[in-house]
């Protein structure tokens, strides 16, 4: 037997809660296009997702470590984004939400970095006098990506969009005004990967750092944090490198209950029986209980303290930012030697605004791999081009 789009549409009503977002009530697309067959509309955005280079490319670009440094099991943007995924449709499912838009809206969060990660885009952000990469992960899924006839783009529908400019972290900061669904709080959907986010790279950057000895166990320890303690029992008398894929599991489940907990909490408290009520709430409706927030924010600055500004990172990350630097003023002073592809986007009267943003948009793109190989074919002579 078969199943249609009507089919599985008709299942998602049928079982999702009544805040979920349901593919049949989506508010569509920005060009109309054949009702896929055989998939809903959201399974059809992680689909295009999966398949585009934008998202291939999250593999050689940083996460903490640039590309070729770490070692190989050291954490990068697509893992990042994988385990992303994988706590944020476990957090949809528990609260009845709908996995497929949660995973779309997860796989595209970060799409939009540049390499060398947030040191990349703050160098963006200086030499093009704005870079953000939310907007940037938008405008390449709505315009940079060219594989359909008909449309620029992926042609996502406008719930994936709006999850993904509405993305709010300590590192992810929406625009102000959305140009979707505006005034309005996002979707559970989209706030469950906001919350997923959060426990990911909190999670696995601490056990990166665990596991690479640029912290130790004992300094945690001295530091008092209080998740770090609130898991220790779970993890006593284990052997240390156990310990710190064992911790980072416990802390992943507290977090994820935490929210859970908190959130069943919230949609008591503000009446939530639909998608309409979720978008008016005075507040995310998925969140950390205050006490949790509180701890997260402390775990957050000890890593910021003792594993981001690690001086060894710091040389690497210094290094990504010199690169970014001379490639990018290297094409607005010779626009000749950029790919005929990028040159062919530049108006014939472009002022330097104009060139800038498409200098930058061309960077953001890059690889680390590919930004350090650029960077020796155009100013190491003896590497051969």
């Amino acid at each position: 037997m078969l199943f249609s789009r009507e089919d599985l549409e008709k299942r998602e009503k049928q079982y999702l809660a009544p805040y979920a977002a349901t593919s049949a009530a989506s508010a569509g697309r920005e060009h109309d296009e054949p009702a896929p067959e055989f998939r809903t509309h959201y399974q059809r955005d992680w689909n295009r997702i999966a398949h585009s280079p934008s998202y291939r490319r999250l593999k050689f670009k940083t996460q903490v470590f640039p590309f070729g440094q770490g070692d190989d099991a050291s954490r990068d943007r697509l893992t990042h984004t994988l385990e992303t995924v994988q706590i944020a449709t476990s957090i949809a499912r528990a609260l009845g939400l709908n996995e497929d838009l949660t995973q779309a809206i997860a796989m595209a969060h970060d799409i939009g970095h540049p390499p060398f990660g947030h040191a990349g885009e703050q160098t963006l952000n200086k030499l093009a006098h704005s870079f953000d990469h939310n907007d940037h992960g938008l405008k390449m899924l709505r315009f940079l990506e060219k594989r359909y006839p008909d449309f620029d783009g992926l042609n996502l529908t406008l719930e994936v969009l709006e999850g993904i400019q509405k993305h709010e972290t300590a590192y992810d900061h929406p625009s102000p005004g959305s140009e979707f669904f505006p005034g309005m709080r996002p979707a559970m959907e989209a706030q469950v990967v906001c919350a997923a986010d959060i426990i990911a790279f909190h999670a696995h950057d601490l056990e990166d750092a665990l596991r690479l000895g640029i912290v130790t166990i004992p300094r945690i320890d001295k530091a008092g944090l209080g998740l770090w303690a609130s898991v220790s029992g779970r993890v006593a008398g284990l052997p240390e490198k156990i310990q710190a894929v064992q911790r980072t599991r416990a802390l992943i489940d507290l977090l994820v209950r935490d929210a859970l907990t908190n959130t069943e909490a919230r949609l008591k408290e503000h009446s939530v029986k639909s998608l309409d009520a979720v978008r008016r709430a005075p507040e995310f409706v998925i969140a950390f209980s205050k006490p949790v927030e509180a701890q997260i924010k402390t775990l957050g600055k000890f890593l910021m303290e003792n594993f981001y500004e690690d001086y060894r990172i710091v040389r690497m990350i210094n290094k990504g930012e010199g690169i970014i630097e001379r490639l990018f003023n290297e094409y607005i002073r010779r626009p000749e030697i950029l790919p005929a592809h990028v040159a062919a986007e530049i108006p014939a009267k472009a002022d330097d605004a104009a060139l800038k943003r498409i200098v930058a948009d061309y960077i953001a793109g890059m690889t680390d791999r590919f930004a350090i190989e650029e960077y020796l074919k155009i100013f190491e002579i003896e590497y051969k081009v």
